[in-house]
């Protein structure tokens, strides 16, 4: 057999410059933060994006309610919210698509007005929950022009 000749200086140094070194480091040190901003505020984000959710969601069945003119019922509770209407024999009927219920993901306590009858475009009368979840806390109420808002 014939031996393999390797080509190059033998008194040369393998390795990288620091400067490589600290190029890599700077790439993973910005990569892991942009990493970890994006998971510790999920359970934050989650609780805004459910509250805009149930604002815009009061705020479409008043317009629906003033469009119509038919009534809607909003109701909270530990469970979830739901918007119902009645039917012709005034049974109520859970409303869906916009409007659908949508369910608590965690623990959650609700206090003040937990059943509101949305029937007028004038209505406007004082109206005032919180919501509470662990540490984040949300209170709800309704403006003087009918529309809700948090406050």
């Amino acid at each position: 057999m014939t031996p393999i000749s390797v080509i190059g200086n033998k008194n040369d140094q393998a390795g990288f410059s620091l400067i490589e070194v600290l190029v890599v480091l700077l790439i993973l040190s910005i990569t892991f933060g942009m990493l970890s901003v994006s998971f510790f505020n999920t359970e934050q984000t989650q609780w805004k994006d459910m509250n805009r959710r149930l604002i815009v969601s009061l705020n479409h069945a008043k317009d629906e309610t003033t469009l119509s003119g038919a009534p809607i019922v909003f109701q909270i509770d530990e469970k979830g919210w739901r918007f119902l209407a009645p039917n012709l024999r005034d049974e109520l009927y859970v409303l869906g698509d916009a409007l659908a219920p949508y369910s608590w993901k965690a623990q959650t306590n609700v206090e003040g007005t937990t059943h509101i009858l949305l029937d007028e475009a004038g209505s406007t009368q004082p109206v005032v929950f919180k919501i509470t979840q662990g540490t984040l806390t949300a209170t709800t109420h309704r403006r003087r022009d009918g529309y809700f808002e948090l406050h």
